[in-house]
């Protein structure tokens, strides 16, 4: 099995495409912390040039835009 790294950073441009590890680095520094695995369960477009799985980095970001948006928010209780 082979270990694969996130190549990119913060002050890096954002790639047009992106395998499963960078996409979850570039979601997670933008909206929320999320798992190379819980990218493969959304209904994200894969292309598989070289049978490497990519992903179009702005239909990611949009999706994961959209989730925070429907995410259910509240205040915390606190001790006043």
């Amino acid at each position: 099995m082979t270990y694969k790294t996130a190549h990119w950073a913060p002050e890096l441009p954002l790639p047009r495409y992106a395998d499963r590890k960078t996409l979850a680095r570039i979601i997670t520094h933008h909206y929320f912390p999320v798992s190379h695995r819980t990218i493969q369960t959304w209904p994200l477009t894969v292309r598989r040039p070289n049978r490497a799985a990519v992903y179009d980095v702005a239909e990611a970001m949009e999706f994961a835009e959209q989730k925070l948006a429907d995410a259910t928010c509240y205040k915390q209780g606190g001790h006043w």
